[in-house]
C-alpha cells in the first residue's frame, strides 16, 4: 500500500461510532413552507375523519393524507436528491427510504394504491376505522422523517479508539469531502464484501497528533482526503449521517 490517488477500500462500521462534533443545515423557508403543507394535509385528514362519517368524508380524508405524504417525499428529494440513488428506479422514494432505515413501505404504498383507487377508478373509500388506521400510519410517517428535514453539513464521527472520520455533506447532487485517519489493517487496495470503496489520496501519518482532530495518533496511522460524488459509493456516508440525526 503506497501512498498516492489510488481506489481503496475502508473496512467503516458506523455502527458503533459516535460524534465528535456536527453542524446542521437549517431549513430555509421553502422547507418550512413544505414542512407545514404536510403538517396542514394531515391536520385536515385528522379533521374530516374524526368529525364526519358519510363517504365523502372519508374520501377528501385518504386523498389528504396522501397529500400530506407526497409533500413530505418532494422534500425529503429536494433535501437528498432521492431519485439520484438506483433505489429509486425499481421502487421509487420509498424503496430509497426504507433501505436507509428510516421508513417501512408497506402500508404507505398499500394508502397509496388505496388514493389511487379512490381518485381515478372511483372505488369506495375503505370505512372510518380503516381510515383512521392509514392517518396514524401518515403520522406516524411524518414524525418519523421530521429529523430529515435539519441534516448534518458536517459531522466528526470517532469510528474506534484510535480512527477518526470527518465528513462536509452536501446531498443534493451527492458529494462528500471526506478526511480519515485509519489503521492500516482497516484499509486494502483491493475489494472486500462490507468494505466501503473510494477514490482517495493516502498518505501515511507521522506518530504525533493529527491536523484536524487534534488526537495522539499511533504509529502507521493512514490519512485519507477524498470527494465522493457517486451515489452508490456516498450513500454508505449519507446513511451513517442519518443515524446520527435520527
Amino acid at each position: 500500500m503506497t501512498a498516492g490517488t489510488n481506489t481503496y477500500w475502508l473496512a467503516v462500521d458506523f455502527d458503533e461510532s459516535f460524534i465528535d462534533g456536527s453542524s446542521q443545515y437549517g431549513m430555509d423557508s421553502e422547507g418550512l413552507a413544505l414542512k407545514r403543507r404536510a403538517d396542514s394535509s394531515l391536520a385536515h385528514a385528522e379533521y374530516r375523519l374524526s368529525n364526519h362519517s358519510v363517504e365523502y368524508d372519508r374520501i377528501d380524508g385518504i386523498l389528504a393524507l396522501k397529500r400530506a405524504m407526497q409533500t413530505r417525499l418532494e422534500h425529503l428529494d429536494k433535501i437528498y436528491g432521492l431519485r439520484q440513488y438506483p433505489q429509486s428506479k425499481a421502487g421509487g422514494w420509498l424503496a430509497v427510504l426504507e433501505s436507509w432505515g428510516v421508513i417501512r413501505r408497506r402500508m404507505l404504498q398499500r394508502m397509496n394504491r388505496l388514493r389511487n383507487a379512490v381518485e381515478h377508478d372511483g372505488a369506495e373509500p375503505p370505512g372510518k376505522e380503516e381510515c383512521e388506521d392509514y392517518c396514524e400510519v401518515v403520522w406516524w410517517f411524518l414524525r418519523s422523517t421530521t429529523s430529515l428535514l435539519s441534516p448534518f453539513e458536517e459531522l466528526s464521527l470517532v469510528l474506534r479508539s484510535d480512527e477518526f472520520c470527518w465528513l462536509k455533506l452536501q446531498f443534493n447532487p451527492v458529494r462528500i469531502e471526506l478526511r480519515a485517519h485509519m489503521l492500516p489493517e482497516n484499509i486494502c487496495d483491493s475489494e472486500l464484501p462490507g468494505w466501503c470503496k473510494v477514490e482517495t489520496i493516502l498518505t501515511h501519518t507521522p506518530p504525533g497528533r493529527d491536523r484536524y482532530f487534534f488526537q495522539p495518533l499511533p504509529p502507521g496511522t493512514c490519512e485519507f482526503e477524498a470527494n465522493i460524488s457517486d451515489p452508490v459509493v456516498a450513500e454508505v456516508f449519507v446513511k451513517a449521517s442519518l443515524a446520527h440525526v435520527m
